[in-house]
């Protein structure tokens, strides 16, 4: 395949990526938003089949998202010229961020499993895997943040697509930032909403970034970046 097909190709598993990740988030809308792991396990116990395939779905995202990272590193080393301005942090950004949101599956995959026979679930075991399901919202909510934030910058540099995309990127960086930051400091239904939220405005986001860049491939610009720090 030629530059061009490539491209698409990698916009391609952004948009893939993006609605893998939007079926994964509304395959759930009655999931307990509380922090009370007894309501979550009975909760899974109940919705087996729902809550697995929506793990699936949001593992597959993350498998395929790790490809569109790789195509945004490949276009932002490009108009960098090699002066990998936010190319590196943009790509280890987004391998940490699709990385963490598999092991974030791992716990709900569990209990799903568990809870195929409830008499044998050990009350610890149940209240170990929720938290741990929970305590990943933080995490991921500042990993949000930071790939978003540096996309968004280098964006607005017309590294890579244009400012309002940019911009938008920022946007989904605050939402990040404070649905992370409040994780770690606050429970109940509250962290679990700023969670869906942070997932759908950046599953949008690289929905739209990805239509654009199949759209019109970045091999077609023109524009060049101005210089990315002074010296």
């Amino acid at each position: 395949m030629n530059e061009r097909a490539w491209e698409r190709a990698g916009a391609a598993s952004g948009l893939v990526a993006a609605v893998l990740l939007l079926a994964s988030l509304f395959l759930n809308p009655t999931a307990p938003t509380g922090d009370e792991p007894v309501l979550t396990f009975f909760y899974v116990a109940g919705n087996r089949a729902t809550v697995v395939l929506a793990a699936l779905l949001a593992t597959l995202a993350a498998v395929v998202f790790l490809w569109f990272v790789g195509h945004l590193r490949h276009l932002l080393q490009r108009a960098e010229g090699g002066a990998e301005a936010f190319s590196p942090v943009v790509f280890a950004a987004g391998v940490v961020l699709s990385t963490m949101t598999m092991l974030s599956m791992l716990p709900v995959t569990a209990l799903a499993s568990m809870s195929r026979d409830i008499s044998t679930a050990s009350g610890s075991a149940v209240f170990v895997l929720s938290e741990l399901h929970r305590l990943a919202l933080g995490p991921l909510g500042l990993l949000v943040a930071l790939f978003a934030a540096t996309t968004g910058a280098a964006m607005v540099r017309r590294e890579v697509l244009g400012p309002w995309v940019g911009w938008f990127g920022f946007a989904v960086a605050a939402i990040g930032l404070i649905a992370g930051v409040t994780a770690f400091y606050a429970s109940g239904p509250f962290v679990t909403i700023a969670a869906m939220v942070t997932g759908i405005v950046f599953a949008v986001w690289i929905g739209d970034a990805a239509v654009l860049m199949l759209y019109r491939p970045e091999v077609d610009r023109v524009e060049v970046p101005g210089t990315a720090f002074a010296h």
